[in-house]
């Protein structure tokens, strides 16, 4: 056993030597020739266990310096040792310095060795029993935290119960129900109460024409407390880059939620929710098809928080079944503009059979309103040349002509395709593609630029095939330059429709053929329509292709335009190049192989080899 720490103070240096002599071989002796160096033997030795004092001492005496040594170290044994019996310095010995023992001088060392082993034993129980009942303590702590560990987990298990409970009524009401948005406020609501959070939020991403993202809130649940406290809340519409959480937007989108505490975040973001008094904030994404179509947001106006793992999974169980019901949603969207579709193509074939129709009915009365209108500039050019009604009247003849071209033309452009393949000359293709838009493009104000020349090639394919991707790219650029005419004020809406031979480079001869030098081809027609429209990310231009894919508000288009138009294009051996930039326009690019020389046609119409 390690022997215990003894000090003994006295002014007299043969006592301290005679004591350190007779106590050295049972206690680690320390000692002290006054008061203040006594005190000051605490500040080296934490471990003191008894002291003995000389009553009568320069300065301090014994009992007084017994006495601050008891509020310094209360552990330590005190005993008093003196050559002086006074009663009066006996009883404040007791009281101040509370003494173990009161020792007289001459001491017997038997005698003194038996009470300082009295003492050090009243010392090493104390020991012993505070150190039991600070394994006590410990032990009632631990057993406190995990009785409140286990309240915390039983309470988190409640929680998880109710939100799934709730999650689960909103599943089942939404098997016999697609609209998933009437259900929406009371999920939110029920996990609201049930998490004892201030507010719970549902936000969507949005792109706006421009595609920049911005966050749009859906729904809204607010406790009564927020409300008397008037805590903000974000803006109903937002961007990340505007409140600085573009972190945040990685994070969601990656599928990552968002746990916070105020406290713990960087200072900008820190600055932002502490600004709308908001000290605890979860938000987790909901994704749909893999991307994040928007988030679910808990938010703890009143205090900071520990969120339990449990309570976190059962909030996205309710985000997944919210993106399982948009998922729905879209879904029945795409089936809905599917069937729009396959009724456009029906309305299509009727509008074919009635320009038929039209075509015979118009026909007649429009050949003898010609023939009426040839006569008359014919009478009047012989009797009356200086009259203006000839001119008046070769003006009709011309128009009526243009009236039986344009039916004429829709009746062809209408009627579904027979493979039938022709030699022919883009130009005119192109031209009559354009008689559909002239006239929008004028009353829009529209300024359109045609940069073709009837002196191309003539190539062997499908004319109607031809013109209806002619007719959906320049559908595609109207939307384009309209949209950004409602964005900027006096906007000057363009669109270049271009013709061109050019000879190939080795690059585009590989994307178009790989065996093209073989094949003998050198050369292409290049059929180009440029807008300087809204254009399109780097993300929606790669994407812009597939089938029912479209940045345009529901209602507004089908997704299909583009898609038909690239595959009609893959079908006729062509070869489709986009170039876009946001906020700047689109170039649409078809580049269109010629294997051989074609007859060109002459004024008159004949063939010229």
């Amino acid at each position: 056993m390690d022997k215990l720490k003894l000090l003994y103070v006295d002014d007299e240096e043969v006592n301290l030597s005679n004591f350190r002599m007779a106590m050295k071989r049972h206690f680690t002796i320390i000692t002290a020739p006054s008061a203040q160096e006594a005190l000051n033997c605490f500040n080296d030795h934490k471990d003191i266990a008894l002291v003995v004092a000389d009553q009568r001492m320069p300065g301090k005496n014994g009992t007084e310096l017994l006495g601050e040594i008891r509020a310094l170290s209360p552990d330590t044994i005190r005993l008093m040792l003196t050559a002086y019996s006074d009663p009066a310095d006996i009883m404040a010995a007791i009281n101040t310095g509370e003494v173990y023992h009161y020792l007289t001088k001459p001491w017997q060392e038997h005698t003194l060795l038996d009470i300082l082993n009295k003492a050090a034993e009243k010392y090493r129980l104390t020991q012993e029993n505070r150190a039991l009942l600070q394994q006590l303590t410990e032990k009632n702590e631990a057993l406190k935290q995990e009785l409140r560990t286990s309240r915390q987990l039983k309470d988190s298990l409640v929680r998880r119960d109710l939100i799934l409970a709730a999650v689960n009524d909103t599943a089942q009401k939404l098997i016999s129900c697609t609209d998933w948005r009437q259900f929406a406020e009371p999920l939110i609501a029920r996990m609201g109460l049930v998490m004892a959070v201030s507010r719970v939020h549902i936000y969507c991403l949005q792109q706006d024409p421009l595609e920049n993202l911005a966050v749009h809130q859906e729904f809204e649940w607010v406790t009564e407390a927020a409300k008397q406290n008037r805590a903000e809340t974000l803006a109903s519409t937002f961007t990340f880059e505007d409140i600085h959480l573009g972190r945040w937007l990685s994070l969601l989108q990656q599928g990552k939620s968002i746990v916070e505490n105020t406290e713990d975040l960087p200072d900008q973001e820190a600055a932002l929710f502490t600004s709308l008094h908001i000290h605890a904030i979860v938000w987790t994404p909901i994704m749909v098809r893999g991307k994040c179509w928007g988030f679910l947001s808990l938010e703890d106006c009143f205090t900071t928080r520990t969120w339990p793992e449990l309570e976190i999974a059962a909030v996205k169980t309710a985000a997944t079944l919210i993106a399982q019901a948009v998922h729905r949603e879209e879904m029945n969207l795409e089936l809905r503009a599917k069937q729009k579709q396959l009724a456009h193509a029906s309305r299509l074939t009727a509008v074919g059979e009635m320009a038929k129709g039209m075509a015979h009915e118009i026909n007649m009365p429009m050949s003898l309103i010609s023939l009426g209108a040839d006569e008359l500039h014919q009478y009047l050019s012989r009797n009356q040349p200086e009259s203006p009604l000839g001119k008046t009247a070769k003006d009709i003849s011309g128009q009526v002509a243009k009236v039986m071209r344009i039916i004429e033309h829709m009746r062809v452009f209408s009627t579904l395709s027979k493979e039938n393949i022709t030699d022919l000359n883009l130009y005119w293709t192109t031209k009559g593609a354009l008689s559909f838009f002239r006239e929008q493009f004028r009353i829009f104000l529209i300024e359109l630029h045609e940069e073709t020349t009837e002196e191309v090639p003539y190539i062997t394919t499908d004319n109607q095939q031809v013109e209806q991707i002619l007719v959906n790219l320049l559908a595609n650029a109207r939307y384009a330059v309209m949209k950004k005419s409602e964005q900027i004020k006096n906007f000057p809406m363009q669109v270049w429709v271009r013709l061109y031979e050019e000879e190939l480079s080795e690059n585009v001869l590989q994307k178009i053929n790989p065996t093209a030098r073989q094949e003998g081809l050198t050369a292409a027609l290049v059929l180009e329509v440029e807008d300087n429209g809204i254009g399109m990310s780097e993300e929606t231009r790669q994407h812009c292709t597939e089938p029912f894919f479209t940045t345009k508000p529901t209602g507004e288009g089908t997704g299909l335009g583009l898609s038909v138009s690239s595959s009609l294009i893959e079908e006729l051996g062509f070869h489709l190049e986009i170039e876009s930039t946001l906020g700047e326009g689109s170039l649409f690019r078809i580049t269109i192989p010629t294997y051989v020389e074609y007859p060109m046609l002459l004024d008159n119409n004949e063939i010229q080899f």
